[in-house]
């Protein structure tokens, strides 16, 4: 029976740990895993690598959309697995993903499930209803130390998606997130 795993809450949760970790699992398990992150994602490496804030690296493909994932996925013989990392950051990611969990593909996501408004993402909230697990991270707010569920950003910007680490955002708690106290 497939899985459908899901890892998120916000920056700095070892969300892309905790992906690494099963897909290294899987590999040990003798199954051909394929990984894809965002091309908008050039933090720590603008080669085709997903990466963890501590530097740990697992090769992937570089996609825009839900389709290319498919697409590449119809391209290369025995598959088990799909990896997909920043699930929010790939338009259609969400459908592409459960499409292949239909077909008997294991795929194992992490994503940031809410903006730095408070708000979820639209491929997070398409994908959750059909994850066979969901695992909520938490990291530690910078304020406190107590757990953090949120991401804040420390820069103004108008975009939406600010791709970046600790220079753009910082985990937060409840008490500590300005979009908890309205």
């Amino acid at each position: 029976m497939a899985d459908l795993i899901l890892y998120t809450g916000p920056m700095f949760s070892s969300k892309t740990t905790r992906l690494l970790m099963e897909a290294d699992k899987r590999h040990y398990q003798k199954q051909k895993s394929v990984a894809f992150k965002s091309s908008m994602d050039d933090r720590y490496s603008a080669v085709g690598e997903i990466v963890t804030h501590n530097f740990n690296k697992l090769p992937a493909l570089l996609v825009d959309d839900g389709s290319e994932i498919i697409a590449e996925i119809t391209n290369v013989d025995n598959v088990d697995c799909i990896v997909v990392d920043e699930l929010f950051l790939i338009k259609g990611s969400a459908a592409a993903c459960l499409a292949l969990y239909k077909k008997g593909y294991d795929v194992i996501m992490a994503s940031i499930d809410l903006s730095f408004k408070g708000e979820p993402f639209d491929e997070v909230k398409e994908i959750m209803p059909y994850c066979t697990k969901i695992v909520k991270c938490k990291a530690v707010c910078t304020e406190c130390g107590d757990d953090a569920r949120y991401t804040y950003r420390k820069v103004d910007s108008e975009d939406e998606i600010l791709v970046g680490a600790d220079e753009f955002y910082e985990p937060r708690c409840q008490l500590h997130y300005s979009y908890m106290k309205t």
